[in-house]
């Protein structure tokens, strides 16, 4: 049975709790540098370029639409061979500069690639700490290469992959756990804080119970 002593230490708990998460969850707005809220997204061709989805499986041609990033004119973007897929996945086979708006705002493509998976890395310059980055697939063939095929045509400078590249797996599951924008690390951080605090509460209450026996 819960004492009354460790209600009350339930309910400041969960007080603490509520406003800690509120004041972290301000805290990436109230102290990031230019460019930390800004986010890339692949788009479908058809999808408008001030659009928030993220669209990890595309068709080819794609796009990548730069979102809210504040205080900048430009930011460069890298797209390599997911590790995993045959290929050389050290050197992009797709690099490009994403002119930006007064808003932050910008997109680069149509993008032509081979069906396969990849990671779109981003930076810009006075960026500090490595490049934030997607990983997305390309799960069908453009139909007309006549632009330079895969990793050549608009949207950007590069070269095709050294050797085929597979369709890929890993699935959804994979693309969100290396997703390194600042919502998935800002939900996985608060999660961590979550669990921590759960576990002390419980402990304490045990504690609390075992005394009052």
């Amino acid at each position: 049975m819960t004492t009354p002593p460790t209600r009350a230490l339930l309910r400041a708990t969960l007080t603490t709790l509520a406003l800690g998460g509120l004041t972290f969850a301000g805290a990436p707005t109230a102290f990031a540098a230019p460019g930390d809220d800004g986010d890339v997204k692949v788009h479908q061709s058809s999808t408008a370029d001030t659009n928030p989805v993220n669209q990890p499986r595309v068709d080819c041609p794609f796009r990548l639409a730069a979102l809210n990033f504040d205080g900048l004119s430009s930011i460069n973007y890298e797209i390599f061979v997911h590790p995993g897929q045959p290929g050389n996945q050290d050197d992009p086979v797709r690099t490009g500069v994403v002119a930006l708006n007064d808003n932050g705002d910008g997109a680069a493509g149509p993008i032509n690639l081979a069906v396969g998976m990849y990671k779109v890395e981003w930076t810009w310059q006075g960026k500090l700490g490595a490049p934030k980055s997607k990983v997305f697939n390309v799960i069908s063939a453009c139909h007309n290469n006549g632009n330079g095929g895969p990793g050549g045509g608009p949207g950007g400078h590069g070269k095709p992959p050294h050797g085929p590249v597979g369709a890929g797996g890993g699935g959804s599951a994979q693309i969100a756990a290396e997703d390194t924008s600042t919502f998935g690390i800002g939900a996985a951080i608060a999660a961590g804080v979550a669990g921590t605090a759960g576990l002390v509460l419980i402990r304490r209450s045990r504690r609390r119970n075992d005394g009052a026996a």
